[in-house]
């Protein structure tokens, strides 16, 4: 069964204001669509089930399909397949679980009344550019061992590195920076390992070899962005939705066991990143649509998690919604290596907010905030009032 091709907009992947209805529309008539993008065929997906299904089923769809984000960040984990992909996983899953995160909390904190000590006391503040963009960088820079001096450069790389298809000279610039910048460090490490990210990886071995240089490069050069660019998402997100309807913000800071629902509806109803690809290991039919061997799928799981079939009243955030099985986070082999970080960074940010910011509330005299963009989403200013 053929489907007709669709042309999009490469500038809405950062500017889009709202993609919902067009995904609705595709669910309701168009489920899977081959579409033609910055000159790549691909077959969008965008109902739950079908979501869950491909993310869920590793043997038939391969993430060799993210090679061409290794273009820019090296060969890593998320283009790996199989036992591959098991191996340099286990590298450094353990520094991610829970108990791999036990002590951090405290560092987080710290972290975030020292940037918050740097508004609290201004009448006013953007608090994306004051504050969600500035925490989750220093976490993952913390982690990894970077000096604190050298957070600001490091977000700006982390930028331009997510925005590499939008700009690919300034991404691989910036690609190449990182990697000057690390391999000193690196080699530091190897003589005079500490509590790190870069000496757990320099401890590690797959099949018994130990990792190169580059291979920690690149599994940084994932790490740092990908990390901080998606979790100052959720965080911005999260904060959007409280405050667009202030009686949540109140009802939260008077009931904090709402926060951990607070952080997985805001992951279910405006996901960081809407979609994810993968390719086909041999032909397959999806809801009657033929795919061919080697076809590129981008499974929309912002979509999956509006489907109307899946979640009453899908568009809506609620507070008393508990969907504790959204796929912000992917499904499968590839779910995110750092959810556990995230929800906990999440969870100690929207606290310290709640605590020292009870009055907060959105500037009535500045433009009404949105939220953009077609493959990250978040709020690019929140102007409050403090």
């Amino acid at each position: 069964m053929e489907t007709p091709a669709a042309e999009f907009d490469p500038q809405m992947l950062f500017d889009h204001p709202d993609p919902y209805p067009m995904f609705a529309g595709l669910r309701a008539t168009m489920p899977v669509m081959r579409s033609e993008f910055m000159n790549r065929v691909s077959w969008v997906v965008t109902k739950y089930d079908d979501c869950f299904a491909i993310l869920k089923d590793a043997e038939t769809y391969s993430s060799r399909s993210n090679a061409e984000v290794g273009k820019v960040m090296g060969r890593t984990v998320i283009e790996m397949d199989g036992k591959e992909h098991t191996r340099h996983r286990a590298l450094v899953q353990r520094v991610f679980v829970p108990k791999g995160l036990d002590g951090l909390q405290p560092v987080l904190e710290n972290i975030l009344h020292e940037i918050i000590d740097g508004f609290a006391a201004d009448p006013a503040v953007d608090l994306i550019a004051q504050f969600t963009e500035r925490f989750p960088v220093q976490v993952m820079a913390h982690m990894v061992g970077i000096p604190r001096a050298d957070y600001p450069q490091f977000q700006k790389w982390a930028i331009e590195i997510i925005g590499f298809v939008k700009d690919y000279p300034r991404g691989y610039e910036a690609s190449a920076a990182i990697r000057e910048y690390l391999l000193p460090i690196i080699a530091e490490r190897r003589a005079h390992p500490q509590d790190d990210v870069i000496s757990h990886l320099l401890a590690g071995t797959v099949d018994g070899q130990g990792l190169s240089d580059d291979d920690i490069v690149s599994f940084l050069r994932l790490l740092i962005p990908a990390g901080a660019e998606t979790t100052f998402r959720l965080i911005g997100n999260m904060l959007f939705a409280l405050l667009t309807e202030r009686d949540r913000y109140e009802r939260v800071r008077a009931d904090r066991s709402l926060v951990p629902w607070v952080i997985e509806e805001t992951l279910r109803w405006e996901t960081s990143v809407l979609m994810v690809s993968r390719q086909t290991n041999k032909p397959v039919t999806i809801r009657g649509v033929d795919v061919p061997e080697n076809a590129l799928v981008s499974i929309v799981v912002a979509s999956a998690n509006r489907d109307e079939e899946h979640y009453p009243n899908a568009d809506v955030f609620d507070l008393d919604r508990r969907a504790e099985d959204h796929l912000g986070f992917g499904f499968g082999r590839h779910h995110c290596l750092g959810y556990h970080l995230a929800r906990l960074e999440a969870r100690v940010a929207l606290n310290a907010i709640l605590d020292r910011l009870p009055a907060l509330r959105l500037d009535p005299d500045e433009p009404a905030p949105t939220i953009t963009g077609l493959a990250f989403r978040s709020p690019k200013t929140l102007r409050a009032l403090t």
